[in-house]
């Protein structure tokens, strides 16, 4: 049997598919594994993060008055 013959293996395959993203393979994740629990614990963690970063900035003054 030749090398264009043989069967391609499914690892073979996956080697060849295209990258996909950070926040789709974390979206195929949740999908597959049922873990949609888990998206209001990152949501909150990136929304405490955008305020740190723009605490720093010049739009600490707004987001002072919010609270």
């Amino acid at each position: 049997m030749t090398d264009s013959q043989k069967p391609s293996s499914q690892f073979e395959e996956a080697s060849q598919e295209a990258d996909e993203s950070f926040v789709g393979e974390f979206i195929s994740f949740l999908k597959h594994n049922k873990k949609w629990w888990m998206t209001p614990i990152f949501v909150v963690l990136g929304l405490l993060t955008l305020l740190v970063v723009f605490s720093s900035s010049a739009a600490a003054p707004f987001i002072y008055s919010l609270f």
